[in-house]
């Protein structure tokens, strides 16, 4: 069974009185253990795309299911417990909350969940380690670079154990070297532990650590290959 399977979706708006599907009946399935990049031009749909497989945003049509679990006609509150139990998301802009360390940022998730504090304890502590950034577990956002917030923010994407990672343009900000650092620890944490990834990406240096690619426009899938 598919971690993702997306079933002929659709996301239309209306632009002057005309439909405009920025998602034109995509069908996506995506196994577990997969590490793929989603590309193509601005306004293909990459992020429309992620952000409803990820219950984020609603579907014109079509079926989404998440572990064989359809999550398109679920309640808001039901998509709210649902993506804190089972999705895992790494943004542009890092989103960790300013006034909290690294540590905090990464417990809150946990606390949401109802975890006890000394299991919260523990596992930040290994996530902060596997993300190679455990020296500053008491740092707040503002003191840390753009890379160790993107750490931080992956650290807090597994928090929950999730079935998949969903990364929207996650190294947009970051330079070359944090960039590399990134996608080589995403990719170790693939290898060693099978965390799924699923990327919306422009960043060629994404596209060349992907083991598939599967290219957008106009809303469709017009190419999907794999690496050998």
């Amino acid at each position: 069974m598919p971690v993702i399977d997306a079933r002929d979706v659709y996301k239309t708006y209306e632009g002057n009185g005309v439909p405009v599907h920025a998602v034109n009946g995509i069908n996506l399935q995506v196994e577990k253990g997969e590490f793929t990049a989603i590309i193509g031009p601005s306004g293909c749909g990459k992020t429309t795309l992620l952000n409803m497989v990820g219950g984020l945003d609603s579907v014109t049509s079509g079926e989404i299911l998440i572990g064989g679990t359809r999550i398109d006609s679920m309640s808001d509150r039901e998509l709210t417990d649902f993506r804190l139990l089972r999705i895992g998301f790494v943004f542009q802009a890092y989103n960790l909350i300013p006034v909290l360390t690294a540590r905090e940022n990464i417990e809150f998730i946990m606390e949401l969940q109802g975890v006890d504090k000394a299991d919260r304890s523990v596992r930040s502590r290994e996530l902060l380690e596997a993300v190679g950034i455990a020296e500053k577990a008491e740092v707040r956002p503002a003191l840390m670079s753009g890379g160790q917030q993107q750490r931080v923010a992956v650290a807090r994407s597994l928090a929950s154990k999730p079935e998949f990672v969903l990364a929207d343009e996650p190294t947009a900000n970051l330079d070359s070297h944090a960039t590399e650092d990134l996608l080589d620890m995403m990719l170790e944490m693939n290898r060693q532990s099978g965390v799924t990834f699923v990327f919306a990406t422009h960043d060629q240096r994404v596209i060349d650590k992907a083991r598939r690619v599967v290219a957008l426009d106009d809303g469709k899938v017009v190419s999907d290959s794999t690496a050998h």
